[in-house]
């Protein structure tokens, strides 16, 4: 039997064995949809004569029913339509819709991108078939809510399973948000998603924008559920994998590290303090305490999604190793501020140190300097104060390049265009309004390096030139800033392949900065590169530590894997890249390491699927245009790592 085939989404398009069929008449077109409805169950003659031409008189209305008919049967044949005297009738299996077949993938746990097109569209159904009366026009509308509340419940069971990835499950929560922005079951999918990708600030962010949407639009807060998974949000989920790997070093391994973690401090009554300067004091601590030899404190990176939470200490213990957590409080009236804070010892719950500071909103970031220089001496009493650098902090004058700077860098860790490109207008700004601005150049640097490996730069060289111009001037200016440094340091290989040059950036950077996540990262690819494999691995497993949730660990991963590689573990390198590549799928130079890697390890069918991959994601590349700009310092080492890539089939 023949199949009549109706899609309606994102408009009306009727298939017989996959000929199009043009019917003529919305009331043709509308008496078809209606049937397809109704598939397997015979329609009266008298109702279709009615619902379809509700102004004639019936007798009219029934012969143009007859005229009706005999035109869809042309179009379709006998079979697909039956009739009687009384009745009409399209048989179950002579019919197929998208949106009942939409309804059998969900079912079936199936998310493709069609499926996602379909449902975004859903709000637009029957948009393009005119009712032709107003009982019609109650059928539409009530079908209409009828088929988008059961396919937003399928949607519902099937976010909320484990059977689809994080990534899938993302793309059907924000569909269904699009059907109804108020779905909590869809919004805390899309929250757990998204904290399972590792990008946890945009999870509690979600939460927090519903949160507060409930409370003013209906009065009421998320469900208990909800509220427990944005508070108890598992940081470690992306990373642990990292660390469970990790073979024992073949040296004696360093003593544990005393690590801190800095919260964003709590908004307390009524208050105008924006997010980013919240944000902002928390780098300012963050960064003035990773310049000390001691204590070592995590990156800003992996505390700043807790603005707006109150976790407990156990909590932050669990989620990143923390043997102590700096907390606090801020209630700002007129122009000054009230700042209470707390150190506590992570394991007993004991406060091991506590003030209170009243200041003027627009010392905050001075302020922050301070309070570093305090924690550091209250938990490492044996400090030089010497190593202490006292410089304090931004004048104010700097205040607002830094809050632009604090925004483009929150956009450029979603890594997706538009935002990225947002960033950039924000550095702009930034720029503008603060030349000598170091942090902005800094940022900068790092902004066209990540256009640069992440292949959405439109001008290489002239992304290159600007790369180098705003590292320079932030080294210039800021010439005690170690994460500047290793940062020109990395990029100084990839520009000039000046090896000796970067080591001796790097040496200095640690010195001054030997705690800093963002610093010890930038060395690894450059020591894999230069011999020094092991330190290498030991500064990337380092980094892992300081940030263990790190919105570019993706980066981390493909740094440390390329460490891994140069030590000769290619079972480590591999997994490293394989996690690395399920998380940036499209990163290049990953790809390579990875494959090289597999190569290397005897897993030649995985490289050679992967090479295929890299050939696709990379068209333009190839190793004979590019193997003189891979990276290894020993000549046989390079060409090992060249082998490996052409013997996969990578592009020659």
């Amino acid at each position: 039997m023949s199949t009549i085939r109706v899609m309606l989404l994102p408009s009306l398009k009727i298939e017989v064995d996959g000929t199009t069929v043009s019917l003529r008449g919305a009331k043709n077109r509308a008496f078809v949809v209606f049937l397809a409805f109704k598939a397997g169950r015979p329609v009266q003659r008298e109702h279709l004569a009615q619902l379809l031409w509700p102004d004639s008189e019936p007798a009219r209305a029934r012969a143009s029913l007859r005229q009706s008919l005999t035109q869809l049967r042309k179009a379709f044949g006998e079979d697909l339509l039956r009739t009687t005297s009384d009745a009409v009738e399209i048989p179950e299996a002579a019919i197929w819709t998208d949106v009942g077949q939409l309804a059998d993938d969900l079912e079936e746990g199936k998310a493709t991108r069609e499926m996602l097109v379909k449902l975004q569209c859903l709000p637009d159904l029957f948009a393009d078939i005119d009712s032709v009366g107003q009982e019609f026009g109650d059928w539409l509308q009530e079908t209409r809510g009828r088929v988008q509340a059961d396919l937003l419940e399928r949607t519902e069971r099937l976010v909320s399973g484990d059977s689809l990835g994080a990534q899938d499950r993302l793309a059907l929560a924000r569909a269904a948000i699009t059907l109804d922005d108020l779905n909590e079951v869809a919004i805390r999918a899309q929250i757990i998603a998204l904290a399972e990708l590792n990008d946890h600030s945009a999870a509690l962010r979600a939460y927090n924008q519903f949160y507060a949407r409930i409370e003013d639009e209906l009065g009421v807060e998320p469900s208990p559920e909800t509220q427990q998974v944005a508070v108890r949000i598992k940081l470690m989920e992306a990373a642990d994998d990292v660390p469970a790997r990790m073979p024992a070093a073949s040296v004696a391994p360093p003593a544990p590290l005393t690590l801190v973690a800095v919260l964003p401090f709590q908004r307390l009554g009524p208050s105008s303090l924006p997010d980013y300067a919240v944000l902002g004091m928390l780098e300012v601590i963050t960064c003035k305490m990773a310049s000390f030899p001691a204590p070592a404190v995590i990156s800003s990176n992996s505390t700043r999604h807790y603005l707006d939470a109150a976790p407990s200490t156990a909590q932050v213990h669990r989620d990143l190793g923390a043997n102590y957590v700096l907390t606090g409080t801020i209630q700002t009236r007129d122009r000054m501020a009230l700042l209470t804070l707390q150190l506590c010892d992570c394991v007993t719950g004991h406060v091991r140190w506590a003030a209170t500071r009243e200041i003027r909103v627009a010392r905050l970031f001075e302020a922050g300097l301070d309070l570093a220089e305090d924690i550091a001496r209250t938990l490492e009493l044996s400090l030089n104060a010497a190593e202490l650098e006292r410089s304090r902090g931004l004048p104010d004058d700097h205040l607002e390049p830094n809050h632009l700077v604090l925004q483009a860098k929150d956009r450029m860790f979603r890594l997706a265009l538009p935002e990225f490109s947002e960033a950039k207008d924000l550095l702009d700004r930034a720029l503008q309004r603060g030349p000598n601005f170091a942090p902005a150049h800094a940022l900068a640097a790092e902004w066209h390096a990540i256009n640069v490996w992440q292949g959405w730069s439109e001008n290489l060289g002239r992304s290159r030139v600007a790369l180098e111009e705003h590292a320079r001037k932030a080294i210039y200016l800021a010439p005690n800033n170690g994460r500047a440094m290793a940062q020109w340091g990395h990029h100084l290989i990839a520009l000039e392949r000046d090896f000796d040059g970067a080591l001796s950036l790097f040496e200095r950077a640690l010195q001054l900065c030997p705690n800093d996540s963002e610093a010890l990262i930038w060395t690894v690819p450059t020591l894999a590169h230069s011999g020094q494999a092991q330190r290498a691995v030991e500064n990337g497993k380092k980094a892992f530590v300081l940030s263990p949730c790190d919105p570019f660990v993706f980066r981390n991963e493909h740094f440390l894997s390329l460490a891994h590689y140069a030590s000769g573990d290619y079972a480590e390198a591999a997994a490293l890249g394989l996690s690395c590549f399920r998380r940036a799928p499209a990163y290049g130079s990953n790809l390579r390491v990875t494959i090289a890697s597999l190569m290397a390890g005897d897993r030649s069918g995985e490289a050679r699927e992967l090479a295929q991959h890299h050939n696709l994601a990379e068209p333009g590349f190839s190793v004979g245009k590019f193997r003189n700009a891979m990276g290894f310092r020993d000549a046989a080492q390079q060409a090992a790592y060249v082998n490996n890539l052409l013997a996969a089939g990578v592009t020659a």
